[in-house]
């Protein structure tokens, strides 16, 4: 339980980290954007609550499926993040495509790419930290 919870933990920082990143080079500008288009659908800037609490769940996720598929490697913590994100957010982003007019294509391929490198480190994190603590 205890390396669960350092590597939950570990792995919140450093999404935060990264979702910090990513949304100054390239999700505040969309999201501003979208905004302009949709103002009474999108808000200029995102209820943090909201990501957080979603952020913190898909962690806890992450980190109890890549326990139980036994990745306590950097590297193969990084391969089974890319596909993982990659996966999880292509389901994501094609389903709004496919149910709303929010959000371009290309926006939606730019979100999975940007994700799956997110979901690599994440994964190296999640990885490292579960062969580290065991």
């Amino acid at each position: 339980m205890k390396k669960i919870i350092i590597t939950i933990v570990l792995t919140f920082i450093v999404s935060i980290i990264a979702g910090a990143i990513s949304s100054i080079l390239f999700y505040a500008p969309a999201q501003l954007e979208m905004n302009n288009l949709f103002p009474e659908a999108v808000p200029a800037i995102p209820n943090m609550e909201f990501m957080v609490s979603g952020g913190l769940a898909l962690v806890i996720f992450w980190v109890i499926c890549f326990d139980k598929m036994g990745i306590n490697k950097i590297k193969s913590g990084a391969i089974t993040g890319l596909w993982f994100a990659v996966l999880i957010f292509a389901f994501f982003d094609f389903t709004l495509l496919g149910i709303s007019n929010l959000f371009s294509l290309k926006f939606a391929l730019i979100d999975i790419g940007l994700s799956a490198i997110i979901g690599c480190v994440l994964g190296a994190v999640i990885g490292w930290s579960l062969g580290r603590f065991s």
